[in-house]
């Protein structure tokens, strides 16, 4: 600003939370943040490398008015949400509990959002998901369900107390998938539904690990949620110490763990999707045209998850590779002339741009 260069790289300190400035713009989708790092240590994770503090709750509401001015609800974001002002990982429940009044209670506010919350924090503080849902209304016909993004990450005690002891506490690592499932259990009774990450390919997992980590996904069948695996990547603490997985190292245990994770998200998506657009009112052209394509992406993705199955034993990167080649497609007839129609618009749009 004085005509100078800056310095490529610019580093700073951590501060105390009473000198993190708010924003001044509204965020995306109303993300308000209400604390910064974590402290469970998972090795994978760069959040758990920074000091977790929490953001006084006069300041979260200053943020909540900028995107309320915007026409934004707010969306509050921690890596886990529950341990609001929580004493290392034991919860806070008085101070959540205050924290959901005061967001919920400010004027212009209608709905109010979270980005992540533990599972081990479910468990621990059993009470504190139905209260939540009491003061947000969640469970009646204008909000069927509240949703946020958890970890689950895998069903193998062993790989659990190698790369994230952390995750599970208060609990021990040989806990974890009896954990994961009464967490589970408790959200449905209180209409939460998790959206849960898997990761695949963490160093040192073997085919013992992958088997428990499908009979984990197995006993969560019956409980509305979405189960979405990814793949590992070398980062945080194991930056320099592991590789990140890729498709070609994928087995037929690993495809028929994917298969497994999209199989349960379809018997839930329907319900989901019928849920969710009855939410903006449930009749109109534009409804029901977005009914109808939904419809056929849920009728696709499962006649590809029965190719996987039959055709290809599981072997998902091979069917990922003959798709890629052009040897098969992926869209039937309906959805590749909406997908031709689409990219028509676009290049349209484009041409008079």
């Amino acid at each position: 600003m004085d005509g100078q260069s800056p310095p490529r790289i610019v580093h700073g300190d951590v501060v105390p939370e009473h000198e993190i400035p708010t924003i001044r713009a509204p965020t995306i989708h109303g993300v308000v943040e209400i604390s910064r790092g974590c402290g469970r240590g998972c090795a994978f994770c760069v959040p758990t490398l920074q000091r977790y503090r929490c953001l006084p709750i006069d300041h979260i509401l200053r943020e909540v008015e900028v995107n309320l001015r915007a026409g934004r609800q707010p969306l509050l974001h921690g890596e886990d949400v529950l341990r609001y002002k929580a004493k290392g990982l034991d919860v806070n429940k008085e101070a959540v509990l205050n924290l959901f009044k005061a967001v919920k209670g400010h004027p212009g506010v209608e709905r109010v959002s979270i980005s992540h919350f533990a599972l081990s924090s479910v468990v621990s503080a059993p009470s504190l998901v139905e209260e939540i849902s009491e003061i947000l209304d969640v469970g009646n016909a204008h909000t069927p369900w509240f949703s946020g993004q958890t970890g689950i990450e895998t069903g193998s005690p062993k790989l659990m107390r190698g790369h994230m002891l952390g995750k599970c506490r208060p609990y021990p690592p040989e806990s974890w998938p009896d954990v994961v499932v009464t967490a589970f259990q408790m959200l449905s009774d209180n209409s939460w539904v998790p959206v849960a990450t898997l990761i695949t390919g963490l160093p040192g997992e073997d085919l013992e690990d992958i088997d428990l980590t499908i009979q984990l996904i197995e006993r969560l069948q019956e409980y509305k949620s979405l189960i979405v695996p990814l793949f590992f990547v070398a980062e945080g603490a194991l930056e320099e110490k592991a590789d990140s997985f890729t498709l070609k190292k994928m087995t037929r245990a690993h495809g028929e763990l994917f298969v497994r994770c999209w199989r349960h998200n379809l018997r839930w998506a329907p319900n989901l999707l019928r849920e969710y657009l009855d939410g903006f009112g449930g009749s109109g052209l534009k409804i029901h045209v977005m009914r109808l394509f939904a419809s056929q992406v849920i009728k696709n993705a499962a006649r590809l998850l029965s190719r996987c199955e039959e055709e290809y034993d599981y072997d998902l990167a091979r069917m990922i590779g003959d798709i890629r080649a052009g040897k098969t497609s992926t869209l039937p007839q309906p959805l590749r002339a909406i997908y031709h129609l689409q990219r028509l618009s676009q290049t349209r749009t484009s041409l008079r741009d």
